[in-house]
């Protein structure tokens, strides 16, 4: 019994938490900026107000957590694929499948993603989760030179990370179009992984990185 009531309070804060996070993507929908106080969260969520602070702390925990949601989906709809290939196949389609999931809802993922560059003074784990992303993606290293895989292991997801979220902020800025960012994206992840790979397949990655500068 006192191991359902706990089960019990369990789903029931898992479920408060995550009509916050609803609660936070709708407000981010209906507004033109990020801007919204937490009294109007917790009465979108229908929560008390103390709900919001209770689970996150913070308004910028919430955005933080909000992004890492994203990347929660990201990971989900890439394993749904059952994805085949090296790592630059795997790589490319993560960064595929990362991009449709921002432009799912580009507003929301726009106010998200540009509410991170702020200083708060409260770090969160959002470049961790990421990190663990694309080393999800690049798999077991297929493609890339027995030599260098202790090395692209602890470097390449990392920076990939960096990566990805480079061409996302200035897509969030205007700078990188709609249409642009895939491209974006795949041109600095070959870039990133050429000196790693085998050496047909740098061969390939060179040819992508041709392509998508139409030389």
């Amino acid at each position: 019994m006192i191991r359902d009531k706990s089960s019990l309070r369990e789903q029931n804060r898992r479920a408060a938490r995550e009509a916050v996070l609803d609660a936070a993507e709708r407000l981010l929908e209906s507004s033109d900026t990020a801007d919204f106080s937490m009294r109007s969260l917790a009465a979108e969520a229908g929560v008390g107000f103390a709900t919001p602070f209770n689970h996150f702390g913070s308004k910028a925990a919430i955005m933080q957590a909000l992004s890492m949601r994203l990347i929660g989906r990201m990971e989900k709809t890439f394993a749904e694929t059952t994805p085949r290939g090296d790592a630059v196949d795997r790589v490319l389609k993560m960064g595929r499948i990362a991009v449709n999931v921002l432009r799912d809802r580009a507003d929301v993922s726009k106010r998200i993603v540009g509410s991170l560059g702020s200083a708060t003074g409260e770090p969160g784990a959002v470049m961790g989760q990421s990190t663990r992303l694309w080393a999800t993606a690049l798999g077991d290293l297929k493609g890339i030179a027995v030599n260098r895989q202790p090395l692209a292991k602890t470097l390449l997801p990392r920076q990939l990370a960096y990566s990805f979220r480079g061409c996302i902020s200035f897509w969030v800025a205007g700078e990188t179009g709609e249409d642009e960012l895939e491209r974006a994206f795949q041109e600095a992840a070959a870039s990133l992984m050429l000196g790693f790979l085998v050496e047909d397949r740098r061969g390939k990655a060179l040819t992508l990185l041709e392509k998508t500068v139409r030389l």
